[in-house]
């Protein structure tokens, strides 16, 4: 998580080195990067684009607008990269999908909050897969869709608060950062929304 002085000696680092401070930096989140644009890729596209095509690209666009981002260094140097990313992943699924384009709200989740359908489905498996024991077994149906249903009626704010801690694996910091939220409102809104879905869920607990 980036605190405060580290995004401040980031900014340094890539005021006073340039390219090599992108690349240096790039390298160091290209492991959340990744993450983020596997948990988002429409499955359509699976076999189409690479995940390491797009974070090259990412990565040749960084350096390119380097000097327009330290100009008005607004968001933290990784939340600038991952809208970077997003919108270049955003670019090819209207390339490649044309008339099948994915809707509006699955398209704003990387920039904004409107939840997306995939890292929806992605959070579900994740967290009922935490259900599954021989004792559970029975039950477990039954606690998947209690578990959709508490899903669906979140705020798509919220949603997207645990698919960003759950599957993007971020701290609250740089959750705030990405929503363009503050930083207290942004635990709250997790804490509220695990509430949510233990109350869905009484036989188990959310971690």
């Amino acid at each position: 998580m980036v605190t405060s002085s580290e995004a401040a000696s980031q900014l340094f680092q890539l005021q006073t080195q340039g390219e090599a401070a992108v690349a240096h930096l790039f390298d160091q989140y290209r492991a959340k990067l990744a993450r983020m644009l596997a948990l988002r890729l429409d499955a359509r596209l699976v076999g189409k684009v690479d995940v390491d095509d797009v974070l090259q690209d990412a990565f040749v666009e960084a350096n390119r607008r380097l000097g327009g981002y330290l100009a008005r260094p607004t968001v933290p140097f990784f939340v600038w990269l991952r809208q970077l990313a997003g919108q270049i992943l955003i670019d090819l699924h209207r390339r490649y999908l044309g008339a099948q384009r994915r809707d509006v709200s699955r398209e704003v989740s990387l920039d904004r909050w409107g939840a997306a359908s995939a890292g929806s489905a992605f959070l579900l498996g994740q967290l009922s897969d935490s259900l599954t024991s021989p004792s559970q077994f029975a039950v477990r149906n039954e606690m998947v869709e209690r578990l959709r249903a508490a899903l669906q009626n979140l705020e798509p704010i919220d949603r997207e608060v645990l698919i960003l801690r759950h599957l993007e694996e971020l701290g609250n910091n740089e959750v705030a950062d990405i929503l363009g939220i503050d930083k207290c409102a942004a635990s709250k809104r997790y804490v509220r929304a695990l509430g949510r879905l233990r109350n869905a869920m009484p036989v188990a607990e959310v971690s």
